[in-house]
């Protein structure tokens, strides 16, 4: 029996010791007090564990290294890890987009069942204490030290640290640093799925209004064009909801060159002349009254307010009408860049694809040695996906060793 230790109890780690702890003595390291620290915020608590696409389908949902992820996401399939839960007694629901969802809201109660599973096949769990080196001998790993100059040998070693985003829940990136100097490639680290910074100031005023099925375009990198519908929300630094969190996963890099121009159609159901039409459809109204019928009054009277516009419709010039319906239809901000990585759902960039075998999660440089999770550069949009890259390449490196 080889002795195996994983290093990080978020779901990629949880899913390797569990996995490894069928044929293996396993350790778990975890340098906070509790298991699943940042899994215990995602979806604001509620744990968007998966998306019920087929998997096929959930590739094209991948938008950095989808290859890489054949192995592992074929091994372990979202109906395998729905499974794995189902069988412990957790009921589910699907909704909008087909993000599946814990029936209760909770993750606590995914939580829980990694919990009881660990202690069930075995796994030892050791809290508080931090990777400061690996040991590597003739390129083999040979077991780890941690912060307390503790080593443990080890026959194979997971490191499933996650990425840098949400430091304060621990994945701090640190490990990076450490993994180059043994000779690891990493890449360039980026916020991914993350709030949007823009220069307009005037769209302070509209913090707090939400909008639904918007219709967000880009042409970035070398006239690459990305448009994207959904929801969005607006904050006192810009924007955030589902639609920007996903559009900065494409655009986060090259926001490094200068500012992106972001254009919004509010409406993308209704075409101008329709807009028109609304606009006019009462003389005696105010615009934002006629038009509340397709967007809310609070949004409208600070678009109105930005335009220097407070008519009635009789007394629109064609010009004024023009501006309004263009910036419902087509309203151009620039982006000047993202929030910072601590606000970021997922880290875009780290461990090279080329520098694992795919098959089984292990180095190509240090034998014995596997990754799990956002540790690797490999992310996905928002809706379960990237919960489920950790799960399924967690479990891959777990039987692999």
């Amino acid at each position: 029996m080889s002795k195996v230790i994983v290093i990080g109890a978020g779901p990629a780690g949880m899913m390797s010791a569990i996995a490894a702890a069928r044929n293996n003595e396993v350790i778990l390291i975890e340098k906070n007090k509790e298991l699943g620290k940042k899994l215990k915020i995602t979806g604001g608590g509620r744990c968007n564990i998966t998306n019920k696409r087929d998997i096929e389908d959930f590739l094209e949902k991948i938008i950095k290294n989808p290859k890489f992820l054949y192995s592992s996401l074929y091994t372990f399939t979202n109906i395998d890890l729905l499974d794995f839960f189902i069988k412990r007694g957790i009921k589910f629901k699907i909704e909008e987009d087909f993000k599946v969802y814990p029936e209760k809201d909770k993750s606590d109660v995914i939580i829980k069942v990694l919990n009881d599973e660990l202690n069930k096949v075995g796994v030892k769990v050791i809290y508080e204490k931090t990777l400061t080196d690996i040991i590597v001998e003739d390129e083999e790993v040979k077991g780890i030290i941690l912060n307390d100059n503790h080593t443990i040998k080890a026959d194979k070693v997971i490191i499933a640290t996650g990425g840098h985003s949400y430091s304060k829940t621990g994945s701090d990136g640190k490990i990076h640093s450490l993994l180059k100097k043994y000779g690891e490639n990493i890449t360039k680290i980026y916020p991914a799925l993350v709030p949007l910074v823009f220069s307009e100031g005037w769209i302070k005023n509209l913090q707090g209004i939400s909008l639904k099925n918007i219709k967000v375009s880009a042409k970035y990198f070398k006239n690459k064009k990305i448009s994207i519908e959904g929801d969005i929300l607006f904050a006192h630094f810009g924007l955030t909801g589902p639609v920007i969190l996903n559009l900065s996963s494409y655009i986060n890099k090259y926001l490094q060159d200068g500012n992106i121009e972001l254009k919004f159609d509010f409406v993308p159901n209704i075409s101008k002349d329709e807009v028109r039409k609304i606009i006019r459809n009462n003389n005696n109204k105010s615009i934002y009254n006629n038009l509340k019928e397709i967007l809310p009054v609070n949004f409208t009277k600070q678009l109105l307010e930005y335009l220097s516009i407070n008519k009635k419709p009789n007394n629109l010039t064609k010009e004024e009408e023009n501006k309004i319906v263009d910036s419902i239809k087509e309203l151009k901000l620039n982006c000047k860049g993202t929030k910072s990585i601590n606000e970021a759902i997922v880290t875009s960039g780290g461990i090279s694809v080329k520098s694992i075998n795919s098959s089984t999660m292990e180095s190509k440089s240090i034998k014995n040695l596997h990754y799990a999770g956002e540790i690797i550069d490999i992310e996905g949009l928002t809706g379960g996906y990237n919960l489920q890259i950790a799960f399924s390449t967690g479990y891959l490196a777990g039987i692999s060793v």
